[in-house]
């Protein structure tokens, strides 16, 4: 039987490249995906492979590969459904080729990994020490592919041994012209979007609110715990922690603790847990959400809102401009936003007092501890200043 199979740009560069490792860095709706996905199955028939596909969570291989991968095989009149075992998400083809759909944020799914071929999707979200432990366990090639989102400290951007590739909106055959539309409006709408999202191109960033340092550690013996941030998610935006150490010299240390999708209060908890978060810690959560604080303090934790008042976003960010910050290298996430964190423009193109809404999950988390813990108000309170040998003047 012969499978005639529409590809796109993608599946060719898979086909072409004679590098082990190759990048496919697309804008939005390039087709990238599911090129990769047509050229895995092609493989998987042509000679018996373990393949793996790899995002960082559950929900988001449920709600892209997967679905992806059985509609191409349901296109072709390929899918077996008694092929799938959903338990343990493995598809296996007649030949003995199978295609395992893996997810990093559980370590113990890394151990015992072994794979003939490699994709990791969306691999901005995903750590360099697990791609570490992923790429020494596959004896073949390695797809990588993101969204041009990435900062230049990104391991990604620094990786050097690999074939790059770059997709756009204009190598997808198969896009409607609303769509097209839609993203060509860009160019008026928002440049530096169109230049990532358009143009599958890397941005410069010199509206960035915040300027900072990648370090690789600090001896927390010089530093002192300030306190946790939290931000809440669920489906569209993750829920985001970070910690925050400072010194006394006027340096910040950030670390990423969370940044997840699809998490409830009992998973927030469960995985809080997990990092030794307990009570005797501050959480200065978003207080738009009441709720959500009050059901994590009955959990058992010492979560508080954010008291804010008038302007305290322009306020909460004066405050942490006056740190220097040092952020953790293992803090991809943390990384990609503190360096797309922007002020906004107006319609007249002119820089306005305000960031852009979007990608700041993190860096609202870091605010509320900046505005909770960080303001002369706050970092005085609870002292008292007695004087020896005379009177002071106030």
């Amino acid at each position: 039987m012969q499978i005639n199979i529409e590809t796109t740009i993608t599946f060719q560069h898979l086909q072409e490249s004679k590098h082990r490792v190759s990048q496919h860095i697309g804008g939005t709706r390039s087709g990238k995906s599911y090129g990769i996905v047509q050229w895995l199955i092609v493989q998987g028939i042509e000679s018996k492979q373990d393949i793996s596909i790899v995002r960082k969570t559950i929900p988001s291989l449920k709600r892209t590969n997967i679905k992806d991968f059985k509609d191409i095989l349901q296109e072709l009149g390929l899918w077996v459904e008694t092929n799938w075992n959903s338990t343990e998400r493995v598809y296996r083809l007649d030949n003995g080729s199978t295609f395992t759909f893996v997810n990093t944020d559980d370590p113990d799914k890394l151990r015992g990994f072994k794979s003939d071929i490699l994709w990791l999707d969306e691999a901005s979200e995903i750590e360099e020490s697990s791609y570490f432990q992923l790429s020494i366990r596959t004896s073949g090639r390695i797809i990588l592919s993101y969204n041009p989102t990435v900062s230049p400290y990104h391991w990604l951007r620094q990786m050097q041994d690999c074939q790059r590739f770059t997709t756009t909106y204009n190598d997808n055959p198969f896009l409607p012209k609303e769509m097209v539309q839609s993203i060509e409006d860009l160019q008026i709408k928002n440049p530096k979007l169109w230049t990532i999202y358009g143009k599958g191109e890397f941005a410069l960033n010199d509206k960035a609110i915040y300027q900072f340092r990648i370090i690789d550690d600090w001896d927390e013996n010089d530093t002192q715990f300030v306190g946790f941030g939290l931000d809440w998610g669920y489906s569209q935006d993750p829920t985001a922690v970070v910690a925050v150490y400072k010194d006394t010299n006027n340096n910040l240390y950030v670390e990423e603790v969370l940044y997840e999708r699809g998490l409830v209060m009992n998973d927030i908890a469960t995985k809080l847990n997990q990092f030794g978060i307990d009570k005797s810690y501050e959480i200065w959560c978003d207080s738009s959400e009441p709720r959500s604080v009050e059901e994590l303090y009955r959990l058992g934790f010492n979560a508080k809102p954010v008291k804010k008042g008038p302007d305290s976003i322009k306020f909460g960010i004066s405050v942490l401009q006056n740190w220097k910050i040092n952020v953790l290298k293992s803090s991809q996430n943390l990384i990609n936003e503190m360096y797309g964190y922007q002020y906004a423009t107006d319609k007249n193109g002119y820089t306005t007092d305000r960031p852009e809404e979007g990608l700041d999950h993190l860096m609202d988390a870091l605010r509320y501890v900046g505005l909770m813990k960080l303001t002369q108000t706050a970092q005085k309170k609870g002292t008292y200043a007695l004087s020896i040998g005379g009177a002071r003047n106030f």
